[in-house]
């Protein structure tokens, strides 16, 4: 194998004991010996790695994940959690969206859900922030992809920076689709990372029509940094397992909640 191949399986494989270090607390080095189908010399180097990424402590014979961990996973690692309803969620937002508009797409694993579903539009602007977002459209021969410059961030494969903002502040879109860390009535949509934050807070300010994307598992849960205020936002999407009272009281706030 290449050294790039290298490379990319063991960032895969770090990926995978990131998802099942956050379904289970904890994991032994045997055990991720086992499920990775790799010696414990190389357990333990992964271990390392992600330890000095701040992902992980190493703990005797294992490791337990730091509250960071738990809450910022790999791209390709969150992509997978609630596939199902970040499909339907995507398909709702899809539905709004007509040939000739402008969009903001974020970095989130939902807006990538809804890129796949409009590669078929005719002149389309995307203004997107999400390394896979971009890729997923490029492709397109009706779609104008254009990638708001910063600094890369590797967890959510998105450009963060005060580049971004430079740019972004001049912008007019039709429609921008955003996902998030927490959905409350209180708090509007939030996020874990200030620098994510500020960029969709831009993006907000810049959008017509501002439309959260969450899966029920976001609701009730606030972050540090809130990038859209209730009253910045027009409309949630989200699956039908989101709890009642927070969807009534989005609705009190005269934000539109969409089930699907």
């Amino acid at each position: 194998m290449s050294d790039t191949g290298r490379l990319a399986a063991a960032e895969q494989r770090r990926e995978r004991i990131l998802a099942q270090l956050s379904a289970r607390g904890r994991l032994s080095v045997a055990e991720i010996s086992q499920r990775c189908g790799v010696s414990e010399v190389t357990a333990r180097k992964d271990l390392d790695a992600l330890e000095a990424q701040g992902m992980l402590i190493r703990v005797h014979g294992g490791a337990v994940l730091t509250g960071r961990g738990q809450i910022e996973q790999f791209f390709a690692a969150r992509e997978h959690e609630g596939l199902e309803a970040k499909r339907r969620i995507a398909q709702a937002a899809a539905a709004l969206i007509r040939s000739g508009q402008r969009l903001f797409l974020d970095a989130s694993t939902t807006a990538f859900q809804i890129a796949r579903l409009i590669k078929e539009h005719q002149e389309l602007t995307v203004v997107t922030n999400g390394l896979y977002t971009a890729l997923e459209l490029a492709p397109c021969q009706g779609i104008t992809v254009i990638v708001a410059g910063g600094v890369v961030r590797h967890r959510s494969s998105s450009l963060v920076g005060g580049l971004n903002s430079d740019m972004i502040q001049r912008l007019r879109v039709d429609i921008g689709f955003f996902g998030a860390r927490g959905v409350t009535a209180a708090d509007g949509l939030t996020e874990t990372d200030l620098g994510e934050a500020q960029l969709k807070h831009q993006m907000v300010r810049a959008s017509q029509v501002v439309v959260g994307v969450a899966d029920s598992s976001k609701f009730g849960q606030v972050h540090l940094h809130s990038f859209a205020l209730p009253h910045e936002i027009d409309r949630v999407i989200s699956d039908a397992a989101a709890p009642e009272e927070i969807v009534a009281a989005l609705r009190e706030r005269e934000i539109v909640v969409e089930l699907v």
